[in-house]
């Protein structure tokens, strides 16, 4: 597997090296760059009932919010170029992938100048695709996704997995997010028909998603809703939350919100 790993690495690095280092500069290596992601691709691979191997077609980079800033006139170009190196390597590697692979940016303050965290997903299940099982037709109202979560700030998930999700400041929120910039009762995520649509409830700082100011959006996987200085990288995986980031921790205990219960998810052990 190591092989393989080191194969895939050199692979991605060959496809996008030549125009990512026009692109990022000197701050962030192209080198690194192209060895999480191989390491993502390989930690996420799933095998389907036709004994393929599929690669995740969902990843998130996070940067330092500088660094991030500073890619913003090139994102368009730099994830064009590293989702045609993602699928050039997957299929070098013999990997198939459900769908192209889609790249989203975020920025993460946790983040050193120069580094880069990747997490990677899949958009759909292989197992539930290979076996050609029928979609539930989506007339369900309130019908929740499977497998959605969120990536908060990069670096921890949050399972959605209630028809509403409220977002803010106050401790009857089921998303709790301590920031003097976010509103009381900032956002709500409501299911609808088998997709979660994020609304903003009137804000003061506002909503965008994917860096565009909204009052309601249909969400797809690697959305990124910014909220003040917080992102959450809206994701669904029918089979699993993503494993590498540890669940959010609420900064204060929730309270119950009418009839809609809330759990304090535990924070984990090897967190700091």
């Amino acid at each position: 597997m190591s092989d393989l790993l080191d194969r895939l690495e050199q692979r991605i690095e060959e496809l996008v090296e030549g125009s990512l280092k026009r692109l990022v500069g000197y701050q962030i290596s192209v080198e690194t760059l192209s060895s999480q992601m191989a390491h993502a691709m390989m930690d996420s691979l799933r095998h389907g009932e036709d004994g393929r191997r599929y690669a995740p077609d969902q990843f998130a980079l996070s940067f330092h919010p500088l660094d991030a800033d500073r890619l913003l006139d090139v994102a368009e170009e730099m994830q064009e170029q590293l989702a045609n190196g993602l699928l050039e390597a997957a299929r070098g590697s013999s990997f198939h992938l459900l769908r192209e692979p889609q790249i989203t940016f975020a920025a993460d303050p946790t983040l050193n100048q120069g580094q880069v965290r990747v997490i990677a997903w899949h958009s759909s299940n292989p197992l539930e695709f290979t076996q050609a099982m029928p979609r539930e037709p989506k007339t369900q109202p309130g019908r929740i996704p499977k497998g959605a979560f969120l990536i908060i700030g990069g670096d921890q998930h949050f399972p959605l997995d209630r028809p509403v999700v409220n977002i803010g400041r106050r401790l009857d929120n089921q998303l709790i997010l301590d920031d003097p910039h976010i509103s009381r009762t900032h956002a709500q995520l409501r299911a609808r028909d088998g997709r979660y649509v994020v609304f903003d409830l009137g804000s003061t700082a506002g909503t965008t998603v994917n860096d565009r100011p909204i009052k309601q959006q249909v969400l797809r996987a690697g959305d990124v809703i910014r909220i003040a200085n917080i992102s959450l990288i809206y994701g669904e995986d029918p089979g699993e939350i993503p494993d590498k980031t540890p669940p959010y921790a609420h900064p204060f205990p929730p309270r119950p919100s009418g009839d809609q219960r809330t759990h304090t998810i535990p924070k984990d052990a090897t967190d700091p």
